[in-house]
């Protein structure tokens, strides 16, 4: 399932004792599970979160509210869930694109812990700030410690893939938030922002890639670096944060430092090419399938950066991929082949497949902190962190045992592992980070 492609509800008793959060997991198959969260007002009107999933305030109909059952559906993403309650608890059955499972809500939202998310009282001062270049505006949050070190060195942070906040919070983690608390406990300030389109910041984010993300932290750091108040400037960038570290640490002019986290040192094609054939061995596609259907789509991408604006044919689809045809598994994986080219692909995600991070390493003349987590499924180090090494010989490369691609202990580095893991990032890559800013 996918981050979209969640849930829905159909539920049961008195109306008014129907009003309230409700919760239970589903189980998708015996190895995965999902919770879902209904939160049902008075209207009648339903919302839906998937945790695990990162999805929030997903809006539902309710079709049917009755003194014992209630039924919900979201008919665009084609679910649904009906129930009866029975003893406090809402027993029915989730429904979706034909599939039908058991679903049992229990009252009540059982929230993780988040036991890192930053308390009060704060040893620092926190300021917000606003910082503009051409039509683009950032809101931002400048943290400055209590107790600087000399030549107080800043931290810029930059997000990863995807509208994100200033915290770039997920799954109700705040990493960035931890992060800058952390630096200020140990003199170093910092300034983060929310993406263009996020929150206090203002932008066109449609046409945006890469490359126009790129010219949003270079403004932030020009901004402290016109700060007198600051030594040092460099940039801690997340995942796609980490090429855009590597894009502006490429100009020595531009930055003082840079931290990379999890952030590629390939070209995007082979990270999706990776993320697919992991999806596929989670869901169970024999080996053999998977290969040639990653070997197809590794094709495909090529295709697509050769030449952005072409159309698939069957023929064409078949030299890539001479095995499309042969069952409906095939058939499935190849409709995701074919719509690369129905003109679906964003330019962000043209720009992704397309761009390789190796000149801007091997470019690299400012210290650099590269680090990635053993169990990364994202962007694992098996792929990235010899590359990043061979091209920019001069960085730090440290992989970090059991870490997934949060920087969080984990078991699997699965997606789904994220929100059940308390941890927000680990304190050894906090304090590595800090020592490594402060020795700037």
């Amino acid at each position: 399932m996918t981050l979209t492609g969640l849930i829905i509800a159909c539920l049961s008793a008195s109306p008014q004792s129907l009003i309230g959060d409700w919760s239970g997991k589903l189980q998708v198959t015996p190895q995965a599970s999902l919770k879902l969260v209904f939160h049902i007002s008075g209207q009648p009107v339903v919302s839906m979160d998937s945790p695990d999933q990162g999805a929030y305030g997903i809006a539902g109909d309710v079709a049917f509210l009755s003194a014992d059952s209630v039924c919900i559906k979201v008919p665009k993403l084609m679910m649904g869930f009906s129930g009866r309650l029975r003893d406090g608890r809402i027993e029915g059955t989730f429904e979706q694109r034909g599939m039908k499972l058991p679903l049992t809500l229990e009252p009540g939202e059982a929230k993780p812990a988040r036991p890192q998310t930053p308390q009060p009282p704060f040893p620092y001062s926190s300021e917000e700030i606003i910082i503009t270049h051409g039509d683009v505006s950032l809101g931002a949050t400048l943290t400055i410690p209590d107790r600087p070190l000399p030549s107080l060195p800043v931290a810029v942070m930059v997000t990863g893939s995807g509208p994100q906040n200033r915290d770039e919070e997920v799954f109700g983690h705040r990493p960035f938030a931890v992060i800058a608390d952390y630096l200020a406990r140990n003199g170093i300030a910092s300034i983060r922002y929310d993406d263009r389109g996020v929150g206090k910041s203002k932008g066109d984010v449609t046409a945006a890639t890469t490359a126009d993300f790129a010219e949003d932290a270079q403004a932030v750091a020009d901004w402290a670096r016109a700060n007198k108040d600051f030594g040092k400037v460099g940039i801690i960038g997340h995942s796609e944060g980490g090429i855009i570290a590597f894009m502006l640490g490429a100009k020595p002019q531009n930055l003082d430092f840079i931290v990379s986290v999890a952030g590629p040192a390939v070209r995007g094609d082979s990270i999706l090419v990776f993320q697919n054939l992991n999806a596929l061995s989670k869901a169970g596609v024999e080996d053999s399938v998977a290969s040639i259907f990653g070997e197809a789509l590794r094709k495909a991408f090529s295709l697509k950066i050769g030449n952005p604006d072409m159309t698939l044919s069957d023929e064409a689809l078949s030299e890539i991929y001479p095995s499309w045809n042969d069952s409906a598994t095939t058939r499935q994986l190849a409709e995701g082949i074919r719509g690369l080219f129905r003109g679906d692909m964003t330019p962000w995600m043209q720009h992704f497949i397309s761009y390789s991070p190796s000149a801007a390493l091997k470019s690299l003349s400012i210290p650099a902190f590269l680090i990635y987590g053993e169990k990364d499924m994202q962007v694992p180090p098996s792929l990235n962190a010899g590359e990043a090494l061979r091209n920019a010989p001069g960085a730090t490369v440290k992989i970090y045992p059991k870490l997934n691609h949060l920087m969080q202990h984990a078991v699997t580095g699965n997606v789904e592992e994220y929100n059940s893991i308390e941890e927000t990032i680990s304190p050894e890559v906090l304090s590595d980070i800090a020592a490594f800013i402060a020795t700037q």
